[in-house]
């Protein structure tokens, strides 16, 4: 296995977090990204991901944009990926994350766009656009998200309001 949790907080195996936090990631294809910045203060996005077998997850996006900015001076963040509950208040399915964030350069590049675009097999098609990302020469970029902490919350699966917290070993 490439990483581990190291349960914090919860009583279930080590094994069944982990398949439930892979099997949301892999329902889920929006993550909502928390970053902060000196001048401009928090800040959260909406933003496609993808994720590889050691936890990390890549999203896309332009340099310009303000969360951008922020993970060139901070690269800490938090995000959030979530599946909407059938009915208010009942069977929460979700998973809060934190780690280092920022843009993906070398072969970090090669696995983001790889991981992207397994998941979403028309990005990146043109050979030039592949180009771009792989070089970093496009006002959009490929970014890396590599997850330390997270707090996971499945009822159907865990039982109700039963948050379960893990550290990331690699």
């Amino acid at each position: 296995m490439p990483y581990r949790l190291d349960i914090t907080q919860g009583d279930r195996p080590e094994g069944e977090l982990r398949k439930g936090v892979e099997g949301l990631l892999a329902e889920a294809m929006v993550l909502t990204l928390a970053t902060a910045g000196h001048e401009h203060g928090p800040h959260a996005n909406l933003a496609f991901f993808a994720y590889d077998d050691d936890l990390v997850l890549y999203f896309v996006s332009e340099r310009a944009t303000r969360h951008s900015r922020h993970l060139a001076e901070e690269a800490r963040a938090a995000a959030t990926v979530f599946l909407p509950p059938p009915v208010f208040g009942e069977q929460l399915r979700g998973i809060q994350l934190t780690g280092s964030a920022g843009e993906a350069w070398g072969r970090q590049a090669e696995a983001a766009f790889a991981a992207y675009q397994g998941r979403f097999p028309s990005f990146g098609q043109d050979p030039e656009v592949r180009r771009q990302y792989l070089a970093n020469a496009g006002a959009a970029a490929l970014y890396r998200f590599q997850v330390e902490e997270l707090t996971a919350v499945d009822e159907p699966n865990f039982g109700r309001r039963n948050y379960l917290r893990a550290t990331v070993v690699r």
